[in-house]
């Protein structure tokens, strides 16, 4: 079962990766009616835990467990991100992370496709 905050950061990015570069659907229909498939990875963007990625031992628990020291990506980018910590900084993952949720209201909005095709609203 999904805990909720880690509903919350799928949520945000409209169940797709948060890596700008990739925005990959994590979730769709599975076989039968009543079932789906989930690809998706929450990920703490400083680890919870001495010895993982990203561990900041400044942060209390609660700091470390909190909504703000998450990011929904695609299996894929989970594994990226966790393997090449010199380009995947706690600055970058944050970045990715705003970034991806303003991406995610865009598209709610369907400002992308407004602006690539406003020519066809004249």
């Amino acid at each position: 079962m999904i805990k909720v905050r880690k509903i919350y950061w799928a949520n945000r990015v409209g169940w797709k990766c948060s890596n700008p570069c990739c925005r990959k659907a994590t979730r769709g229909a599975g076989e039968g009616n009543n079932k789906y498939i989930n690809i998706g990875v929450a990920a703490h963007i400083c680890a919870v835990a001495k010895g993982e990625p990203r561990y900041d031992a400044s942060m209390n628990k609660a700091e470390r467990k909190s909504i703000e020291n998450g990011i929904w990506l695609c299996q894929s980018c989970s594994k990226l991100v966790d393997s090449d910590l010199s380009k995947f900084t706690v600055g970058k993952l944050k970045e990715m992370k705003r970034v991806s949720e303003k991406m995610a209201s865009e598209e709610l909005e369907n400002k992308m496709f407004l602006a690539r095709n406003r020519n066809l609203l004249l």
